[in-house]
């Protein structure tokens, strides 16, 4: 305890140093909040994709000929027929139109302005597999997919932008584009940053079924399929027989390949690069290795962190060169090496916290009053078009206030402020006496 008051009255009586120190860090820690904000809402288990580390994705399909190689999505037939939960590899399955409907216009009742929102055409089972809460109504059935039955459902913010509460909202009607849906339920909306589930409004998918290619196992859906704990390579290898086996049926028709199964991190991190030279065999992609994912992530954040590592290594360095002769007295009246160091280094980490934590509410802050702008700087958000939602509030409680994350970030920041104090006061204290105290303050 003495050593912390001691070490707190040293930083009190260096104020410019101290100052320095705090904004140093707290910049780092901002930045790097902010980052790990974006990645940890894309990559972690967050409403409502919260089964993201046992998800695969299958995007695209290849029909080959001894003319031509084409690409598509999977048919509705292929999902019922091949990706279904009594499959031993597999736990739940979903599918939806691999493109989002565009941004339609919902026009209110009176004189209230349109606005857009963002909508997705989705099977029913989607709301098995993401796991929505909804405040009001209920999710779509497979009663919704007659014809002529024109029903959606909505998020709890365009509900509250048309009705006084959401229970409201439940059988009534909303205008999109003008055309009438009848609302049947009201889920607690996401963020845009789960690129995959989110949506501002969900229509039943009526049909997905691309006639352009003669392969009835083409068309317009993305699958996902939750794969159950430990059988990843099990399915990957169940889908290159499916692969075989359709191709042996009738050996004339063009061959079916699917290329590429992701995983989440895949998904959301990897451009995979597919061979369309004829001697390709368009076998499924293996699962690539962590560092080849996470290689540019890990730069990007090196970066961050580094240069106001070292900014504060030279700041230590200086404060220890003018704190020479004074040092060299300390020594002189019998303080030990260890006691002088840890003087140093209770004093870093006193600092390295108070900036954590200023930092994090400046990450907060910036998050909370600029969220739309950081948004449009996040390709792969900005791909999914949700930055030009007029509701959507991208970063949720769950990914602002993930303990693990700052604990992570405050952690790593520790360690590198540690060092970057450790090496210049060690390099002071392991100087003669006599230099020290014939340096000049």
């Amino acid at each position: 305890m003495n050593l912390i008051k001691k070490t707190i009255k040293e930083a009190l009586n260096t104020p410019g140093f101290s100052s320095l120190y705090i904004i140093g860090v707290a910049f780092t820690i901002t930045f790097t909040m902010i980052y790990g904000m974006l990645l940890y809402g894309q990559l972690g288990p967050v409403y409502p994709e919260y089964d993201r580390s046992a998800t695969a994705y299958i995007e695209s399909t290849v029909i080959r000929n001894e003319y031509s190689t084409s690409t598509s999505r999977l048919s509705s037939e292929f999902i019922g027929e091949f990706l279904h939960d009594s499959i031993p590899s597999i736990e739940k399955v979903t599918s939806m139109i691999a493109w989002n409907s565009g941004f339609p216009m919902v026009q209110p009742d009176g004189n209230a302005p349109e606005f857009h929102v963002q909508t997705r055409d989705v099977e029913p089972s989607f709301f098995d597999f993401y796991q929505y809460e909804f405040k009001a109504g209920k999710p779509l059935t497979q009663e919704d997919l007659e014809p002529g039955v024109h029903t959606v459902v909505i998020s709890d913010k365009v509900a509250r932008r048309l009705f006084p509460t959401p229970e409201d909202a439940v059988g009534n009607d909303i205008s999109i584009n003008h055309n009438k849906y009848r609302i049947k339920g009201v889920f607690r909306e996401g963020s845009p940053l789960c690129l995959d589930s989110y949506g501002e409004v969900f229509y039943p998918v009526t049909s997905g079924n691309d006639t352009r290619w003669p392969q009835k196992f083409t068309g317009l859906f993305r699958a996902i399929i939750k794969v159950k704990p430990g059988k990843e390579n099990e399915f990957r290898a169940y889908i290159r027989e499916v692969c075989q086996r359709i191709n042996s049926v009738d050996s004339t028709a063009p061959k079916f390949h699917i290329p590429v199964v992701m995983s989440h991190a895949e998904h959301v991190l990897a451009n995979p690069q597919i061979d369309y030279s004829p001697e390709s065999t368009f076998q499924v992609k293996d699962e690539s290795t962590a560092f080849e994912l996470w290689k540019p992530f890990l730069i990007a954040l090196l970066v961050i962190l580094l240069i106001p590592a070292l900014n504060i290594s030279g700041l230590i360095g200086a404060r220890m060169d003018r704190m020479r002769s004074e040092i060299g007295v300390r020594r002189c009246f019998g303080a030990k090496r260890p006691r002088l160091m840890s003087m140093v280094i209770t004093e870093n980490l006193i600092l390295t916290l108070i900036g954590g934590f200023i930092g994090l509410i400046a990450a907060w802050l910036i998050v909370s009053l600029a969220g739309t702008f950081l948004l449009e700087l996040t390709p792969l958000a900005y791909g999914n078009g949700s930055a030009f939602s007029e509701s959507a509030s991208f970063i949720t409680g769950e990914m602002a206030f993930a303990p693990l994350l700052f604990a992570l970030t405050l952690a790593i920041c520790l360690i590198l402020n540690v060092i970057s104090a450790w090496i210049p006061a060690r390099i002071a204290m392991h100087r003669q006496i006599t230099e020290s105290l014939n340096s000049k303050r």
